[in-house]
């Protein structure tokens, strides 16, 4: 639990830090010639791509930890990677993202339906055992 406060501080922080990119992209004025090798707008709109790359990246990471976790497969097909030029690492694409998503929160399911089972049935005989006590102490 501690790592999913983390997960999602850190997750935080990046998209604070897109959406400042994104008001500053956009407070710059439009470029007459958008073919122009210098232009803060140019730079800024690269580190905005950057900054994408590097939350979807951090995102990726993530959740291939936790498939790991959970035994899950992690896609090996060409299409559900994506590397854009530019970008240190490979990272997974959205549907393939939301698939391995889906599945780990399917696993997650499973194992606390597990665990809620083997609980309930615990506290029954715990309960039954002070039942049987209480009704023999008379």
């Amino acid at each position: 639990m501690l790592e999913e406060i983390r997960y999602r501080w850190e997750l935080r922080k990046y998209l604070k830090a897109q959406r400042a990119l994104y008001r500053a992209y956009d407070d710059w004025p439009p470029e007459e010639d958008e073919n122009a090798d210098v232009s803060p707008r140019r730079g800024a709109r690269f580190e905005l791509l950057y900054q994408t790359q590097a939350t979807d990246y951090f995102r990726s990471k993530h959740l291939i930890e936790k498939a790991y976790r959970y035994h899950m497969p992690i896609p090996k097909d060409e299409e559900s990677w994506i590397q854009p030029r530019g970008a240190p690492e490979p990272f997974l694409t959205t549907e393939a993202a939301q698939k391995l998503r889906a599945d780990i929160r399917a696993e997650q399911k499973a194992e606390w339906d597990y665990w809620a089972n083997r609980l309930t049935l615990a506290l029954a005989l715990i309960g039954s055992i002070f039942g049987v006590l209480a009704y023999f102490k008379k």
